[in-house]
């Protein structure tokens, strides 16, 4: 399912996808600003224009509106010529040629040094002008240089716009101002007439918001573009990029960006906003209509709504690239431990891929749970029931928040069933998710992963119409008698000792003797044994119908797990001597019973295989 697209089946969008979607019709309608002017070219711009983009670090592509549409890059390129100065001519250089104050001033000021004639900083003109005279020419020439740099972290080929860059050079007399001071000064030492041009090329590259995304992503990545997987710029110089962009990118209204948004930006007078999160995302937005400071105005609103919605300011928390994501897989390969009928283990075995468990783990923010929402909402088409367990996780922001609860509420009202396993000890999200639990049946909130995993094979099982099990079944249709004749069957129900137990009453306990098998015809038990910090683990539970203890059979001599009665229980005691005793007069009732414990203890054995392949990290 690719970006934009709704689920075909169920009507289901990733929870970014749909938050996209609805900023982009929630501010369409903005018509605040107006078309930047001073570059004739630009004011043929259709204000209309829309789109909003986001990249995240595996080069998943999140799109509404008109992000296709090609404009010029003009600003937003000075952080990204910036960096490839720094790679040129390295830091020390570099900053006795251009400062890093920011300078509270338009970005068109002549905001130079007295003294030196040093710009304040690389993102307002006159920094930028000096930057593009520090391109060196490589291979080729500074131009071609700068292509193939933007190129890189676009992953496209790209070109200029010839129109607007004659329009910004028969136009830019503030700049060859600015240019030819900075020549008096020595800041640029060759001729400022083919700076200048550079510059105004440099301004003229043809984009998308899908490319200001990628960008953003480039940074956030460590200046590997996350889908080709070619390097950018030089990791040394990511941060100092990201720095300039955090003080200095969004004209003066840098210091308000930053409190409000909290992510490095750049805006360009064409409409663009490029954002950049560490370790998470790239943003792009194109909206030409500009306020007074020349940002787009629905660029800043977008970048500030989706701040607050997925808690993205850069100092809120410090920022987790780890995948939220331990362990994915479906009821194939791990199961309850509730013991099931050899019809509904058939079922399970056949359909369980349409159940499906997450294990969540470690700090969960925007980064580390929207692959995972974002996959949950891609398999919705082949998955009935999820099981998500949040045992590992070790806390969780406000971004995340909103982003699992979007997508629970999307499940739920397409009648998916979901099992939350451990999520009360997050704050904030137990108290969300008990909400809508109280609203949504198909929401579910248990203890544990084992529990939440039962709960989703019960409803796949009433999906896949297989009968529950019967609560009462005779003795003579154990599965401890399977495959033996009818007079063996009554011989050892002869021996075998009729009992009852209370709901809660133990009946086996640790260190117990091993000396008989039990088969139940009424009721449930459970297998447990203690875990450090009084914690109980089940190991398995046994319905009527079943055996339990059998282990008794095959050498286990002392217990090592106890039983205890799930609900009030009626079952039958058969001592293993009795058992040898019937086998000494016809060897044919312990190879059957043999038969039987093998059988069962293999299954179990290949569920734990099976288990341990899936978990193996």
């Amino acid at each position: 399912m690719l970006a934009g697209e709704m689920n075909s089946e169920n009507g289901l969008l990733p929870p970014v996808q749909r938050l996209l979607n609805e900023l982009h019709a929630s501010y369409a309608g903005v018509a605040e600003g107006n078309v930047a002017t001073y570059i004739p070219e630009l004011s043929l711009a259709n204000p209309e224009w829309f789109g909003i983009a986001l990249v995240t670090l595996d080069g998943h592509t999140y799109a509404v509106g008109d992000c296709d549409v090609p404009f010029t890059i003009q600003s937003i390129s000075k952080p990204f010529v910036y960096g490839l100065a720094l790679e040129d001519n390295g830091e020390d250089y570099v900053l006795s040629r251009v400062g890093l104050e920011p300078s509270g001033d338009a970005f068109n000021a002549i905001s130079l040094d007295p003294g030196s004639g040093r710009p304040s900083n690389p993102m307002i003109n006159a920094g930028a002008i000096a930057t593009a005279g520090l391109v060196k020419a490589g291979d080729s020439d500074p131009l071609t240089r700068m292509l193939r740099m933007f190129e890189t972290y676009t992953g496209r080929a790209l070109t200029i716009d010839d129109a607007v860059r004659s329009s910004e050079s028969e136009t830019g007399h503030r700049n060859r101002a600015i240019g030819h001071l900075l020549r008096n000064f020595d800041i640029v030492d060759s001729d400022p007439e083919a700076v200048l041009d550079l510059y105004f090329r440099q301004c003229s590259i043809s984009v998308t918001c899908r490319d200001l995304a990628l960008m953003g992503a480039c940074l956030a990545n460590g200046g590997v573009n996350p889908v080709t997987g070619e390097r950018a710029i030089r990791a040394e110089h990511v941060s100092r990029v990201l720095s300039v962009m955090g003080s200095c990118g969004m004209y003066n209204y840098a210091g308000e960006w930053i409190y409000r948004v909290g992510m490095p930006a750049k805006s360009g007078v064409a409409g663009g906003v490029l954002a950049s999160l560490v370790g998470q995302l790239g943003i792009g937005v194109f909206s030409p209509r500009l306020d007074a400071r020349g940002n787009s105005v629905r660029g800043v609103l977008v970048c500030d709504s989706l701040s607050r919605a997925y808690s993205l300011n850069m100092l809120n928390v410090p920022n987790v690239s780890r995948s939220g994501v331990r362990a994915a897989y479906g009821l194939t390969e791990v199961r309850s431990k509730r013991r099931r009928s050899a019809e509904a283990s058939v079922a399970l075995h056949r359909e369980g891929e349409r159940a499906r468990v997450y294990e969540l783990q470690g700090q969960l923010n925007f980064a580390s749970v929207e692959r995972f929402s974002r996959d949950a909402v891609e398999r919705a088409d082949e998955i009935d029931a999820y099981a998500i367990d949040f045992k590992r996780a070790t806390g969780i922001d406000a971004g995340a928040i909103e982003l699992l609860c979007n997508l629970l509420e999307q499940l739920c009202a397409a009648g998916e069933i979901v099992a939350l396993a451990d999520a009360e000890h997050l704050p904030g999200f137990g108290e969300r998710v008990e909400a809508l639990a109280a609203t949504h049946t198909g929401l579910r909130l248990v203890e544990n992963r084992d529990e939440a995993i039962e709960w989703c094979e019960d409803r796949l099982l009433e999906t896949l119409g297989v009968p529950e099990p019967a609560s009462v079944v005779a003795l003579e249709e154990n599965e401890f008698f399977d495959g033996l004749d009818v007079e063996t069957i009554a011989a050892l129900m002869a021996v075998a000792k009729q009992m009852s137990a209370p709901i809660g009453a133990r009946i086996m306990n640790v260190g117990d003797s091993a000396t008989s098998v039990f088969l139940l015809v009424r009721g449930s038990v459970s297998v447990t044994i203690d875990l450090p910090d009084s914690e109980v683990a089940r190991l398995a539970t046994y319905s009527a119908g079943m055996a339990f203890g059998q282990s008794a059979l095959v050498g286990e001599t002392v217990r090592t797990a106890d039983v205890t009665a799930d609900s009030e229980v009626e079952y039958f005691e058969l001592r293993t001597a009795e058992i040898e005793a019937l086998g000494r007069d016809d060897p044919r009732v312990l190879a059957a019973v043999y038969r039987n414990v093998a059988r069962d203890l293999a299954s179990e054995l290949r569920m734990a295989g099976a288990e341990i392949r899936a978990l193996a990290i």
